[in-house]
C-alpha cells in the first residue's frame, strides 16, 4: 500500500552516553562459568553469529556487551537471570526482542539476553486466546492469527518483537475499534530479577498484581523479563478497507489535518464523527510526489467506507481541497493476512537497519489546531526534510475522542496512560548524522527541536506527554512525558522489584 516508518519499541542507553553504548566486554571469571551452566547458546565478541545479533535495528549504534545468552526456555532465562543477579548489580542484564529500540536501549548492558529462539505460539479457541513467547514478531504473529481467522491490533513493522511494543502500549490503525496492544494482555509470564518465574494474572494479588498493572505500560526492561504473553484475541474482519489519499501543497495539507481533527473531536456515534471502523493517520512527508498522505484502515465493506470517506473529503472539498486523484487508493479485502501484507509488507520480513531519530507527542485531547498552527508545523517539517541529507516525516496517529475501548477485556488498572489524547504523533528522521559527527547532529536535532515546538505552540498550556514505544534518549523529564502521574508508583515499584538495579538503562525507572 504504502511504505510507513517501521520503528516501533523501546528498551535502554542514552542521554549523553547515547553515543556509543558503553557497556563494559569485560565479564567476571564467575558470571562466565554460571552463564555457560545454563544451557543457554553463549555467544562471546569475536564471532561472526555476536556481530550479527549485536546489531540494532538503529544502526547509528554500536554496542559492543560482553555477552549474548539465547535462551531457549523460561527455566535458562530465569538461570540467566540468577547468574546477572549474583554480582549484586555490578553487571547489567538487557532483553533483547526485536532489537528495534529507537536509542538501541535494548543493547544497553554486559549481558544480552536474546528471545530469538523463544517463539512458540499456542492457541486457545475455546476462549478466544493466543499466547506467544516474548521472542515473536507482530508479521509471524499475525500470520498465524490471521490464518485462524483471528487479529490483534497493533503496529504496521512486521519485524518489531511483540515484547517491547505490547508493554509499552502498541497503537494500529485498528485501536480505536480493539484497543491497544497492551489492553489485550491477558495474562503474562515473568522471570522477575531474583531468577523466580511468577504467573501474573487479574487475579493476582500482592506484589503479583502490581507488576501486572506496572507492566502494561511501563514494563520494557523495568521490572523483570516477561517470556510469554497471552492475549484476548479479537475475531478478523470478514472485510477490511486500505486507503490512502494523497495531498499537493501545503496548505491542502494544513486543511486536511484541521479536518481530520474536526472529525475526530466529534462522538464516535455523531454522523459528523469518524465512527471507531475508521483508523488512519495524516503522514506529512514534504516529498516530491505529495506534500501529505491521509492513510489508514476501516474495518468493513467497502460500501460502508463510501460514505465515511465522502464526509471528509466533503469537508475538504467546501475549503477548495481536493487529493491527488490519480494516485489516490481504495482497496478491499476479504483475508486478513492479505489487507496486513498490503498494509505492512511481506509479514516475515526483517526490518531494515538505518540511521534515525524520533520525537513524540501526545496531546490532551485538545490540540486544537488553527490554520496557521498547522501551516506552522509543516513549515517546520518541511525545513526539516533535507537539511543535511535528512528524511523527515511526521504523522498525526488518530487516537480520537470517545474512540471507546468498552470491548478490550476487562484486566483492571494499567499504568498505561495514553487514552484520552486526540493525536498521537511522531516525528521521524531517517539518514540522522551519527554520533561521529557531533556538528551535524547538534544541528539536526535542533531542527527536529522545531518541529516538536511548533507542535506544541498550539496549545502551550496543554499537558502534553510522549509514547514510551517511541523513545527519545534526549528527552528530559522523561518519566513524567511517558507515565504522568503513575511515575511515582512506578519508581517506589522498581526499587522494590529490581533493588540492585539488575535491569538498568538511563531511561529506566530508576532515573525518572
Amino acid at each position: 500500500m504504502v511504505a510507513l516508518t517501521c520503528a516501533f519499541m523501546a528498551v535502554g542507553w542514552g542521554l549523553e552516553n547515547v553515543a556509543t553504548i558503553e557497556n563494559d566486554p569485560i565479564l567476571p571469571i564467575a558470571l562466565r562459568g554460571c552463564l555457560e551452566e545454563t544451557g543457554s547458546s553463549i555467544l562471546y565478541p569475536g564471532s561472526q553469529e555476536y556481530v550479527a545479533r549485536s546489531e540494532p535495528q538503529n544502526s547509528n549504534y554500536h554496542p559492543h556487551p560482553g555477552v549474548i545468552a539465547i535462551p531457549s526456555s523460561s527455566d535458562e532465562v530465569a538461570a540467566i537471570m540468577r547468574c546477572v543477579a549474583a554480582e549484586n548489580g555490578g553487571v547489567k542484564l538487557s532483553p533483547r526482542g526485536g532489537g528495534h529500540s529507537y536509542a538501541a536501549y535494548s543493547f544497553s548492558g554486559q549481558v544480552i539476553l536474546d528471545s530469538s529462539n523463544m517463539t512458540t505460539i499456542t492457541f486457545n479457541e475455546e476462549e478466544k486466546e493466543v499466547t506467544a513467547q516474548f521472542g515473536q514478531t507482530l508479521g509471524s504473529l499475525a500470520v498465524a492469527m490471521g490464518h485462524k481467522g483471528y487479529a490483534l491490533p497493533h503496529g504496521t513493522c512486521p519485524g518489531v518483537g511483540i515484547s517491547g511494543h505490547s508493554l509499552g502500549g502498541g497503537w494500529g490503525f485498528t485501536s480505536r475499534k480493539w484497543g491497544w496492544l497492551v489492553d489485550h494482555i491477558v495474562s503474562m509470564e515473568l522471570v522477575d530479577t531474583d531468577g523466580n518465574i511468577r504467573q501474573l494474572t487479574p487475579s493476582s494479588t500482592g506484589m503479583e498484581a502490581e507488576l501486572f498493572w506496572a507492566l502494561r505500560g511501563a514494563g520494557a526492561s523495568n521490572f523483570g523479563i516477561v517470556t510469554a504473553f497471552t492475549y484476548a484475541m479479537e475475531e478478523a474482519p470478514a472485510a477490511v478497507v486500505n486507503y490512502n489519499f494523497p495531498f499537493d501543497t501545503k496548505e491542502d495539507c494544513a486543511h486536511a489535518l484541521l479536518a481530520f481533527q474536526e472529525m475526530g473531536t466529534f462522538p464516535v456515534d455523531d454522523p459528523r464523527g469518524l465512527p471507531l471502523e475508521f483508523g488512519g493517520q495524516v503522514t506529512v512527508t514534504g516529498g516530491d510526489e505529495s506534500t501529505c498522505m491521509l492513510i489508514g484502515q476501516y474495518l468493513g465493506t467497502k460500501s460502508n467506507f463510501m460514505p465515511v470517506i465522502h464526509r471528509l473529503l466533503w469537508i475538504l472539498s467546501m475549503r477548495g481541497v481536493h487529493p491527488l486523484g490519480s494516485k489516490s487508493k481504495i482497496d478491499e479485502f476479504v483475508n486478513w493476512v492479505d489487507c496486513l501484507t498490503d498494509l505492512m509488507g511481506p509479514l516475515d520480513s526483517p526490518s531494515e537497519h538505518l540511521p534515525y531519530y524520533a520525537q513524540s507527542l501526545v496531546d490532551d485531547g485538545g490540540p486544537t489546531y488553527t490554520l496557521a498552527d498547522a501551516e506552522h508545523i509543516i513549515d517546520a517539517i518541511q525545513a526539516a526534510n533535507g537539511f543535511l541529507g535528512l528524511n523527515t516525516n511526521v504523522s498525526f496517529d488518530l487516537n480520537g475522542l470517545g474512540s471507546a475501548t468498552n470491548d478490550r477485556p476487562d484486566t483492571g488498572d494499567m499504568a498505561f496512560i495514553h487514552r484520552s489524547s486526540l493525536f498521537v504523533t511522531q516525528i521521524y528522521s531517517d539518514n540522522f548524522p551519527g554520533f561521529n559527527d557531533t556538528a551535524s547532529r547538534v544541528d539536526a536535532l535542533k531542527v527536529i527541536n522545531r518541529i516538536t515546538d511548533a507542535t506544541k505552540q498550539a496549545n502551550p498550556d496543554g499537558q502534553w506527554h510522549c509514547y514510551q514505544n517511541y523513545i527519545d534518549p534526549y528527552l528530559k523529564n522523561f518519566g513524567e512525558a511517558y507515565y504522568g502521574s503513575n511515575l511515582g508508583r512506578l519508581k517506589f515499584l522498581k526499587s522494590t522489584a529490581d533493588p540492585d538495579m539488575i535491569l538498568d538503562f538511563p531511561q529506566s525507572l530508576t532515573y525518572a
